[in-house]
């Protein structure tokens, strides 16, 4: 068992946005011990953190990983464009493709401090999703993306049976490997890509087993008033009425809902979650934020596919989701630094199951970040840096990050892997990709 001593950490306060001086005492996958001047017992590695601010390790609570290799091919497209392309793509890449791609996003999103991340990804070289996943050391929660209504000619479509079949094979080979860090869930791409049955199946069996269930809901208004047209109803109405809508539902993007589908929302306890970048990008929408605040929804936050955010960097993400949420709503108060820091940690530990994760304290899994403040030229003033590190850094100030006690990275670089040899690895790839995607 790995013993680590981390001293002279300035653990966050979030309520405060104070801090106050502590050591940090890991053993095995846990915190065991955070209190000041812990004395050494032999066999620790010690690390000094030097002031250096610690926060729980962040959750990017919606990811499509396989899309890092397609940031830069479906910009300025629209969406219906956009989505054709973005299966079109995946569609040539291979499984080595594949590899490379999820764990370069697990890579870039460890780097700027994501400890734990919820994948929806496609039934295609699945294993090879989940061996680059289990190679990162980063945590995961990985579901299937079913769909069985062909929203273009390019949609991989599946039955209701064999979307429960391949929901249950994925269950039984990954769900709690790797000491419980990786896990499994459903993910239906959600309305109108899948019928009720598909849903409510898939909903049954993630009850029937205490997963989570992760889909998309109300991301363009174009599809949403087709549901409301069709349904007589709003597809979030749609999708209470159909026993979808639980503490374990997730929620990306939530964008164009009526204010009495968010109190249905609040009534059934499920977690919105906000995805800014590519709202914005690919001109999803601007969801209401705000307003699930203040109904006390647990809202989380997500960095979705780099082929539509073009990032995996949790602070930025959430640095634009705050400003946009604060000039949306004329209310300089929503959003504040605590409730989002929040939103990334503690909400997201609440939605996605993760119970002993989410925030620094003795019992619960060593995944948190030591970030250096102090030497960024943007975060002047250590009297504000919480809130500096928010509304002026990038993740770029992360310096440490541990995942379930295991060491992933030190003084800004990964500690166990070569970040040039797979940039080169992926450029290599890339190259071959690029005569492939010229030719769509």
């Amino acid at each position: 068992m790995e013993k680590y001593l981390i001293r002279g950490c300035d653990l966050a306060n979030f309520e405060t946005l104070g801090t106050r001086r502590v050591d940090l005492l890991v053993e095995g996958a846990f915190i065991t011990k955070v209190q000041p001047d812990i004395v050494p017992a032999g066999d620790e590695t010690i690390i000094e953190a030097g002031g250096k601010l610690l926060l729980p390790g962040f959750a990017d609570c919606h990811s499509h990983l396989l899309q890092t290799f397609s940031k830069g091919y479906l910009d300025d497209y629209p969406i219906v464009e956009w989505l054709i392309r973005m299966f079109k793509i995946e569609e040539v890449m291979t499984e080595e493709d594949n590899y490379y791609a999820v764990l370069l996003g697990c890579l870039e999103g460890l780097r700027f401090g994501t400890t734990n991340i919820n994948e929806m990804c496609g039934e295609r070289y699945l294993d090879s999703t989940l061996q680059a996943i289990l190679d990162s050391g980063i945590r995961a929660t990985v579901g299937m993306s079913h769909t069985d209504i062909p929203e273009n000619d390019v949609t991989p479509l599946c039955t209701v049976e064999q979307a429960l079949a391949q929901s249950q094979a994925l269950y039984e080979k990954y769900h709690g490997v790797a000491g419980g860090r990786i896990r499994t869930s459903c993910a239906p791409a959600g309305m109108p890509a899948c019928t009720k049955e598909m849903m409510q199946a898939l909903k049954h069996f993630t009850k029937e087993r205490g997963l989570i269930y992760h889909t998309h809901l109300a991301e363009g208004p174009v599809e949403t008033e087709k549901i409301r047209k069709n349904f007589g109803m709003g597809e979030g109405e749609a999708l209470y009425h159909y026993g979808l809508l639980d503490e374990g539902t997730l929620l990306a993007h939530s964008i164009w809902l009526e204010d009495d589908e968010l109190s249905l929302i609040a009534k059934s306890g499920a977690n919105p979650i906000y995805c800014p970048c590519t709202n914005l990008k690919i001109s999803d929408g601007i969801p209401k934020i705000g307003k699930m605040l203040d109904l006390g929804i647990n809202v989380c936050i997500g960095c979705d596919g780099e082929a539509s955010s073009s990032n995996r960097d949790m602070l930025l993400e959430a640095k634009l989701g705050a400003f946009l949420q604060k000039g949306a709503t004329l209310r300089p108060t929503v959003m504040d630094a605590g409730t989002t820091y929040k939103m990334m940690t503690q909400n997201a530990a609440r939605a996605l199951k993760c119970e002993d994760t989410g925030v620094v304290e003795a019992g619960k899994r060593a995944d948190f970040i030591l970030v250096d403040t102090a030497s960024d030229i943007r975060l002047s003033n250590q009297n504000t840096r919480l809130s500096n590190l928010l509304f002026a850094g990038t993740g770029d100030a992360v310096d440490t990050v541990f995942v379930d006690g295991r060491l992933i990275l030190q003084d800004k670089k990964l500690v166990h892997f070569n970040q040039s040899h797979v940039l080169q690895k992926c450029e290599s790839l890339l190259e071959k990709l690029d005569k492939k995607i010229l030719t769509i």
